[in-house]
């Protein structure tokens, strides 16, 4: 039994839900440190912009600075890390979220503002890397179009592998200042050694730091865009591999994706 704690406008409330054990085969792949990186414009009109890039990718601004996200519903619904929505050391949520899509070097059009954010409470109490994944309803813009409406939204997939071609996006400090779009692709992989988490979560290379927080891990990269994991950052070189050369994040499944998208609506 796991619960989802969701915060709305303007009350809490959770919501209790069963979480069901995925299982897969145990795999590993990948090299920690290999990778791919570069720029991704993914606004329509800046130089370099590719009409097959998804556009359902934006920096999601908080009380606490700025994350990564990405639309996956139809119902205008993002996907970011949980740390990016409740804080651990103060055990309370950091607010004031509002999504900038297909954001580069300012916004593109007018931010969307939250409706709700929803988390796991085992992300809550245990603070756990498979946990940390926020889903955040949001509201039109000022301008009275919904995300979706400019942008579309990807695809979901869970319970696949650990060997699998990713495509990491986000707005990394380290990279471009947090004003750009940054992907690495490589090949993710998983660690069965003790603390390290197995299949439940999937590493890849990439040089992404700080900022790139809750950004989409892209499973058929400009085809069937399936989201299958979001950026959580880095937990030991044993576990990962050097910090800043590759990152983690949890693998999606039917004991967490699921739940969270049952409860936000998605």
């Amino acid at each position: 039994m796991n619960t989802i704690v969701k915060c709305g406008l303007p009350w809490l409330r959770t919501m209790a839900v069963l979480v069901g054990l995925a299982a897969a085969g145990m795999g590993s792949a990948g090299t920690p440190g290999v990778y791919t990186q570069y720029v991704e414009p993914i606004r329509p009109g800046v130089a370099g912009f590719n009409a097959s890039t998804p556009r359902p990718i934006g920096k999601l601004f908080t009380n606490a600075g700025w994350c990564s996200a990405s639309v996956i519903s139809p119902n205008n619904i993002i996907v970011t890390a949980a740390h990016c929505c409740w804080n651990r050391s103060t055990n309370a949520w950091i607010g004031g979220w509002s999504f900038s899509v297909a954001y580069h070097n300012g916004d593109w059009v007018p931010r969307f503002p939250w409706q709700s954010a929803t988390v796991l409470n085992s992300w809550r109490v245990n603070g756990d890397t498979p946990s940390d994944i926020c889903l955040i309803r949001l509201l039109p813009n000022s301008a009275g179009h919904t995300v979706t409406w400019y942008a579309g939204w990807l695809g979901r997939m869970w319970d696949g592998g650990t060997i699998l071609s990713q495509h990491a996006l986000g707005y990394p400090n380290n990279i471009g200042g947090g004003n750009t779009l940054q992907l690495c692709t490589a090949e993710s992989f998983s660690n069965a050694a003790a603390g390290c988490g197995g299949i439940s979560i999937l590493n890849m290379g990439c040089n992404m730091t700080f900022g790139a927080s809750g950004g989409p891990w892209i499973n058929r990269y400009r085809s069937n865009n399936y989201v299958d994991s979001v950026v959580h950052g880095w937990q030991s070189a044993a576990c990962t591999g050097a910090f800043g050369t590759t990152f983690n994040g949890p693998r999606f499944t039917s004991g967490n994706i699921v739940p969270l998208c049952t409860a936000a609506g998605c």
